[in-house]
């Protein structure tokens, strides 16, 4: 398997972020990513200026932050975007019908009126017409515990401040995934913020070199990018969708080697796919750092171990996920493998 790692949800200067898209591609190739997903507010002008494809050894894709009624999604791989207004289920009832793929963005809500910050969370958890969630939105960690009396530390330390995936979101996550497929993501929401002016920059607030470093989503496929733009962005989009992929806290540790599949009578089950229920399954998680490896069925734990690996067998249908912690500090988050 080829381990790819990449962040999502990351704004431009073609919306509200102070980098430019060469300044963002330099940021991701300085630190080793393999793709980003840019996501500015309703537009995909990026698009057409020509700047999708391969940049130096990083995949650019281009996506867009829109409107979904009260809420915000990220839709990627549009055929074209329009700004006619809609409700939400009609909204990603568009997206769905040119082919491209819906993900909620910050889900949880956050109020910081200090900071002229208001986000409603997601609330539409009844429709099956997303394909995805982000699990991990950095930005929304880090500002979890914001305030005016601790801003200096959030600036100078972000890492003290990240804790992990809000509870309730992956509670969420395990009830959808009882009744249908839903993919995790990792993102970043990040802008890149220079104050007090673009033009005129005295401090940059999580710059893309630190963020791009932080929270990742990596996609696991059998086979390699080819270097056409064209099929490699098929390829990822399509692992995207499907789940083929898991989240990680890359500053805490590099976590490729990460693995994580079922057997049943010679036969392997990867993450996002599904497996019908009735014989006994063998799970198998490997991590390339001794962790505290967690499996979970329907967001219950039922084997642990403190290790390299953890293999365990089970029978019962549910969605089957894994959680690993390093010193105590959450690291993985791999997509289920749904027994049926």
């Amino acid at each position: 398997m080829h381990d790819y790692a990449g962040c999502l949800h990351v704004h431009s200067t073609y919306s509200d972020g102070d980098a430019t898209v060469p300044e963002i591609l330099d940021a991701a190739r300085d630190v080793g990513l393999h793709f980003v997903v840019l996501t500015d507010h309703d537009t995909t002008q990026a698009h057409h200026d020509g700047l999708e494809g391969w940049h130096d050894g990083v995949l650019l894709a281009v996506g867009s932050e829109i409107h979904a009624g009260q809420h915000h999604c990220m839709a990627l791989d549009l055929q074209h975007l329009d700004h006619t207004p809609r409700d939400t289920e009609a909204q990603l009832q568009h997206i769905r019908a040119q082919g491209g793929l819906a993900f909620v963005v910050h889900p949880h809500p956050c109020h910081k009126p200090i900071f002229k910050l208001w986000v409603p969370g997601w609330t539409d958890w009844h429709l099956d017409t997303f394909h995805g969630i982000e699990i991990w939105p950095y930005l929304h960690d880090w500002i979890a515990d914001l305030h005016l009396r601790n801003f200096l530390p959030h600036c100078l330390s972000p890492d003290d401040w990240i804790t992990g995936p809000e509870p309730d979101i992956l509670k969420q996550w395990d009830i959808i995934g009882l009744r249908r497929r839903c993919v995790g993501i990792g993102a970043l929401d990040n802008h890149a913020k220079r104050i007090p002016t673009r033009r005129l920059t005295l401090f940059e607030l999580l710059p893309h070199r630190y963020a791009f470093r932080t929270v990742r989503t990596h996609i696991l496929s059998p086979h390699p990018f080819t270097g056409d733009p064209t099929a490699d962005l098929a390829a990822l989009y399509a692992h995207l969708a499907a789940g083929h992929s898991y989240v990680s806290y890359d500053l805490h540790a590099d976590p490729t080697g990460f693995r994580f599949h079922a057997t049943r009578n010679a036969h392997t089950i990867g993450m996002g796919d599904e497996t019908p229920a009735g014989e006994p399954i063998e799970f198998h998680v490997a991590t390339p750092e001794r962790a505290t490896i967690r499996l979970l069925c329907n967001g219950q734990p039922i084997a642990a171990t403190t290790d390299y690996t953890l293999v365990t067998r089970a029978i019962d249908p549910g969605v089957y996920r894994i959680e690993a912690h390093l010193d105590g500090r959450p690291w993985i988050f791999s997509n289920p493998i749904y027994v049926r």
